[in-house]
C-alpha cells in the first residue's frame, strides 16, 4: 500500500506543479504582450488618446474675424490621426469650430452634456478632450477602435490593495489546494481496492474486486488475472504432487532392491575365495550403489523441500562442531578419489566461534555442509586442501567451502535458476533448498582464475544465537 501512497503523493505535486506553472505562464505572457503591444510604432493610434498628439493639434487655433480656424500643420497633424472627428466648444456650448462631425454629433451642449462625455461616450463615439485657452477641443473615435470604460476605485481598496492581492493569492492557492486534496482522496479511493488486489495477487492470494467506479476495468483485469493464475496454480499443485507421489514411490521401491546390492557387494568384495579383480570390481559396485542411493535420498528431499512437505527439526546446536563432525565423517567414511590421492581438511574460525549456538536441523545442515566438501573431493580426484571457514556476521552463520582446485565452473553457477539445464547440480541445488529453508542461501565465491567456491548462510534471531556453548543439551 505504500506505493499507492507514493502515487497519490506524486499525482499531488504535479498537479500542484502544473497549475503553478499555469499561472506562472498566464503572468508572463500578459506582461510579455502589455510590453509588446505599448513598445509598438504608432501604438497611439490603436488607442487613439495621445495627450501629446491632442495639445499639438490644440497650438494650431487661431481666433479670427471670421471664428476659429485650425492653421495647416494642426490640420495635417489631425487628418493623419485615427480621430474621425473633432470640434471645437465656446464657454457656451456652442461647436464654433467643425471637422467632419457626423450628423447625428450635436452642436450645441450644457454643462451637464459636457460633464456627461468629457469621460465616456457621445453618441456612441468614444472621446477625448483638451481645454485649449478659452475653447474645449472635443476630439472623437472610431467605435470599432477603441473601448472606454469607467472604472471608479475607492481609496480604501488603493491603500490596502496589496493587502488585498495578498489575500486573493491565498485564497486562490487554499482553493487549489483543496482541490489537489480532492482530487487525491477520490483517486486514492478509488485506486486502493486496485493497489490492495495488487498486493493480494502478489503474494498467490485469490483476488475478487468490485468491478465498479473509475478503476472498474482496471479491478476486472485483475479478477481475470486471479482467476488464471488460481487455475494455473491448481493444476501446478496437482502435477507437482504426482511428481512427488512418483518420486517417493520409486524411493521406497528401490530402497529394497538396492539395499540387497550393497549388502551382497559388500560381501563379495570381503569375500577371499574371489580374485583381488573381482572383489575390486564387487567393491566399485558397492560404491557406486551408495552413490545412487544417495542420489535417490537428495532426490526425494530437494522434492520435499520445494513444496515445504520437509519439516524442520530446530534444535540446538554449536556450528564449529557441526563443522567438525561434517569433515570427520568424510575422514572415518573414506574419500572417493584416485588411488594415492591425498586430501587436506582446515577447519578457520576465530576462537569465539567455539561458543556460538543457534537454532538449526542439524541433519539438514550437516547434510548441506557434507554436500559442499563432496562436491570439491568429486571434481578434485587427484586430491586436493579443502578449507572450511567458519564465520558470524550481520544476524547470520555463514559456512564457505574453499578447495585448491580449478573451482566452480561458471556454467554451473550460471544455471543453478534454471531446471532444465543438462548440468547436474541436484547436490548445489538440495544445498540452496536447505539453507533458503533456515532462512539464508546459497553463495558463490569468485576466484582471480575465474573459478568458484560455494558457502551457504543461515540467518539467526538475536534470541536464536546465544554466547554459552558448555550449556548445550
Amino acid at each position: 500500500m505504500k506505493s499507492l501512497f507514493r502515487i497519490i503523493r506524486r499525482y499531488s505535486l504535479m498537479a500542484g506543479l502544473i497549475i503553478l506553472i499555469i499561472l506562472v505562464s498566464n503572468g508572463i505572457v500578459l506582461t510579455a504582450i502589455g510590453y509588446y503591444t505599448a513598445g509598438q510604432e504608432g501604438a497611439d493610434k490603436y488607442y487613439g488618446i495621445s495627450q501629446r498628439l491632442m495639445e499639438q493639434i490644440g497650438e494650431g487655433f487661431q481666433a479670427g474675424a471670421e471664428g476659429y480656424t485650425l492653421d495647416k500643420k494642426g490640420m495635417e497633424l489631425l487628418e493623419s490621426s485615427e480621430f474621425v472627428w473633432a470640434m471645437a466648444l465656446d464657454q457656451e456650448g456652442a461647436a464654433v469650430w467643425k471637422w467632419r462631425l457626423p450628423e447625428e454629433i450635436p452642436e450645441q451642449y450644457s454643462v451637464q452634456d459636457v460633464a456627461a462625455f468629457s469621460k465616456w461616450y457621445l453618441a456612441d463615439y468614444p472621446v477625448k478632450v483638451l481645454i485649449k485657452d478659452e475653447l474645449l477641443l472635443v476630439f472623437g473615435c472610431s467605435p470599432d477602435m477603441i473601448a472606454r470604460h469607467n472604472l471608479v476605485v475607492s481609496s480604501v481598496l488603493m491603500a490596502h490593495a496589496l493587502d488585498y492581492f495578498k489575500i486573493f493569492v491565498l485564497v486562490n492557492l487554499l482553493v487549489i489546494v483543496l482541490f489537489i486534496l480532492w482530487f487525491g482522496y477520490r483517486f486514492y479511493h478509488s485506486m486502493k481496492p486496485v493497489a490492495q488486489g495488487i498486493e493480494d495477487l502478489a503474494a498467490e492470494r485469490e483476488v475478487r474486486l468490485k468491478e465498479k467506479g473509475p478503476a472498474g476495468d482496471l479491478a476486472g483485469k485483475l479478477n481475470e488475472a486471479s482467476e488464471l493464475l488460481l487455475a494455473q496454480r491448481r493444476v501446478i499443485a496437482k502435477r507437482d504432487m504426482a511428481r512427488t507421489e512418483w518420486i517417493a514411490g520409486v524411493s521406497h521401491d528401490i530402497r529394497t532392491p538396492l539395499s540387497m546390492i550393497v549388502g551382497h557387494s559388500d560381501r563379495l568384495s570381503k569375500d577371499k575365495s574371489l580374485s583381488e579383480k573381482n572383489r575390486m570390481l564387487a567393491e566399485n559396485i558397492r560404491r557406486q550403489s551408495l552413490i545412487i542411493r544417495r542420489l535417490i535420498a537428495d532426490l526425494n528431499l530437494t522434492s520435499k523441500l520445494a513444496y515445504q512437505a520437509q519439516p524442520l527439526k530446530k534444535n540446538r546446536l554449536c556450528p564449529a562442531a557441526l563443522a567438525r563432525s561434517c569433515v570427520a565423517d568424510f575422514y572415518n567414511k573414506g574419500l572417493e578419489g584416485k588411488q594415492g590421492a591425498e586430501y587436506e581438511f582446515e577447519i578457520v574460525m576465530k576462537e569465539e566461534m567455539e561458543q556460538v549456538c543457534t537454532f538449526a536441523d542439524e541433519g539438514l545442515l550437516a547434510r548441506a555442509v557434507r554436500n559442499l566438501i563432496g562436491n570439491s573431493i568429486r571434481h578434485n580426484p587427484e586430491g586436493c586442501r579443502i578449507t572450511v571457514t567458519l564465520t558470524e556476521q550481520e544476524g547470520s552463520i555463514r559456512f564457505l567451502v574453499e578447495d585448491t582446485g580449478p573451482g566452480i565452473p561458471e556454467s554451473v553457477v550460471q544455471n543453478m535458476e534454471n531446471a532444465d539445464s543438462d548440468i547436474h547440480i541436484m547436490g548445489l541445488r538440495l544445498t540452496e533448498q536447505i539453507a533458503k529453508a533456515h532462512g539464508g542461501g546459497l553463495e558463490f565465491v569468485q576466484r582471480e582464475n575465474g573459478g568458484y567456491d560455494a558457502g551457504i548462510y543461515i540467518q539467526t534471531n538475536g534470541h536464536d544465537t546465544v554466547q554459552n556453548h558448555e550449556n548445550m543439551i
